[in-house]
């Protein structure tokens, strides 16, 4: 039988037992990684982010809020150090724990006078010298198959939105011979500075301290969910081959729309010459079709009764079967909006949707629902109510140490928004690049309440959807990855979150063994110097020159490779004869 639930308790490694904790049992959980996460702060948003990794790694994991002896170390295959502050005092045994051939990530660097004030310390990081305390960077560059995605290069005036949010201030330091750099800062004016390419300032980069990998992060501009990525591809560059789960699923929501009102008509006949529900179905919809069909794919929508509950005016059944029978041509589906430019408490909410629905769309049953602004949790207490009973899916927007996948209880799934249709300025495409990284998902809002009740210029649609047609071009990279409505992300995820796994690595061989397989599974295979050959209960399908997008049609997957640039055997079996 299959667990409803995830993953995150069993992994939970307790420091005294070294059991895992409550909740099922984690397969296998000799055979998994094992990763120590050392945060003074337990509470602290970074540290909550490298616990979320782990979950979705499937990773057994330990809180540490100081640095354990070396011993205790040994135990564990990775170190994630995050909000903890290195100082000089801690080099000695952060060269004991180098000794064991452990991966060794740090999401935040020392203090600068620290380093700088001591030559072990620096070469532990692989710094050869110190530059510049603070140095301003216009723009930043992340290179080639660090992620999936290709190369990102952020700078003034380039395609990732209209705000000026390129430049960063970091700490300039020169690393020693044998490094491995993954994102730099970069300069307008690198020529007449005299800065090589080599020494632009290092972001992110890979060193080598005892038997060990040091790897750095060197810009808070990766903080948050976007280090989920960034710890996933540094992973990615430890071993020749690595192995990972992801939900594989897209998703664009619509929201507060179809809307089944006539409200704010005054302004909107001023702006469109339409009423409301004449804009909606007459401008809107052939339009956001168009956009949706350049996407490719399925879609949802998050449907609005209407936004306003105090003014009066009230819901109209006029075109529910329109909305209907459109919505399935796409194909598409949809779900129930939370939405509202009122006050109203959800009470009152809840019960003008239930008395609209149940008159005019008696025989639909929601069970996707976006949460507006009412918390989460303001949401789950409110699940009890007749018409929210069949709500197994709460989808809303994500806000700074929120999870992006997690249960609210035994049946409900929450699940984040996590880029804005109408936005993509830089940190929002990094965003994007991380969270398919880690998860190869991406959850798109695109607001229609705001072309219903604008507030000014920019939330008329002529911008608005300018904006939102130009997002397909950021999705390119990730054209293997399906896109789906939420109602099958919702089944993905679920099954991601339920799922465990162990992997084990030949030469040329990775076998992958599944615990609650339910139908499929699927995961990224990067290997630095190979392709695949054969999949036993799967498939493959390239992403970029050195990952794949593995699904899984069986609980154990055998994936073959062969190794590039070696000499095969000659097909006519003929050698050359060596010379005597």
């Amino acid at each position: 039988m299959i667990e409803r639930k995830g993953t995150t308790d069993s992994l939970n490694l307790s420091s005294t037992s070294g059991q895992s904790g409550s909740g099922r049992e984690a397969f296998s959980p000799q055979e998994k990684l094992h990763v120590a996460i050392l945060s003074e702060s337990t509470d602290d948003v970074n540290t909550q982010i490298l616990i979320e990794w782990c979950v979705y790694s499937k990773y057994m994991y330990q809180l540490y809020p100081f640095l354990p002896d070396a011993d205790i170390i040994a135990d564990y295959d990775v170190v994630l150090f995050g909000d903890y502050s290195v100082t000089a005092e801690d080099t000695e045994i952060l060269f004991s724990y180098a000794t064991m051939e452990k991966a060794l990530i740090f999401t935040q660097l020392p203090e600068y006078k620290e380093i700088s004030s001591n030559r072990r310390l620096a070469s532990f990081f692989g710094i050869q010298k110190e530059v510049n305390e603070a140095i301003t960077a216009d723009g930043i560059k992340v290179f080639s198959d660090f992620m999936i995605n290709k190369e990102r290069i952020y700078t003034k005036g380039d395609y990732f939105g209209d705000e000026d949010d390129t430049q960063i201030t970091i700490p300039y330091y020169s690393l020693s011979p044998g490094y491995e750099v993954y994102a730099v800062g970069m300069f307008n004016n690198q020529e007449e500075l005299g800065i090589l390419d080599k020494d632009l300032p290092p972001l992110l980069w890979r060193a080598t301290a005892g038997n060990s990998f040091v790897y750095v992060i060197n810009s808070d501009i990766f903080e948050g969910v976007s280090m989920l990525g960034v710890l996933t591809g540094f992973m990615a560059h430890l071993g020749e081959f690595y192995v990972y789960p992801i939900v594989n699923a897209q998703t664009i929501s619509l929201i507060d729309y179809p809307y089944f009102s006539d409200e704010n008509s005054e302004t909107l006949q001023h702006i469109y010459s339409r009423t409301s529900e004449a804009m909606a179905r007459d401008l809107l919809w052939p339009n956001i079709v168009q956009i949706l069909k350049n996407y490719g794919g399925s879609y949802s929508f998050f449907a609005a009764p209407q936004l306003d509950y105090q003014d009066g005016v009230g819901s109209k059944d006029n075109y529910i079967g329109f909305y209907l029978r459109e919505i399935g041509k796409l194909p598409g589906n949809m779900g129930l909006s939370l939405g509202q430019v009122s006050d109203t408490n959800l009470t009152d909410m809840v019960s003008e949707n239930e008395r609209f629905f149940k008159d005019y769309l008696p025989d639909y049953d929601f069970t996707a629902l976006y949460a507006g602004d009412f918390s989460t949790g303001e949401i789950e207490r409110n699940l009890n109510k007749d018409f929210l009973e069949d709500i197994s899916l709460i989808m809303s927007d994500y806000e700074k140490g929120d999870n992006l996948l997690s249960f609210l209880d035994e049946d409900v799934l929450s699940v984040k928004f996590n880029l804005d249709g109408y936005q993509h300025e830089t940190r929002d495409n990094l965003r994007m690049n991380s969270i398919e990284n880690a998860l190869g998902m991406c959850n798109v809002k695109v607001d229609i309440g705001r072309v219903l009740y604008p507030k000014d210029d920019s939330d008329e649609w002529n911008n608005l959807s300018l904006t939102w047609s130009k997002g397909d071009t950021y999705f390119k990279d990730f054209s293997v990855l399906d896109m789906v409505p939420v109602y099958e992300m919702e089944k993905r995820v679920r099954r991601f979150l339920a799922m465990d796994y162990i992997c084990e690595y030949d030469q040329n061989d990775v076998a992958i063994q599944i615990d609650q397989f339910d139908e499929e599974a699927y995961f990224i295979l990067c290997t630095n110097n190979r392709t695949i050959d054969s999949v036993e209960n799967g498939t493959a399908k390239k992403i970029t020159d050195t990952t794949y997008l593995i699904k899984a049609a069986d609980a154990e997957v055998r994936i073959h490779m062969l190794e590039d640039n070696v000499l095969q055997k000659p097909k006519n079996n003929k050698t050359i004869p060596s010379t005597p």
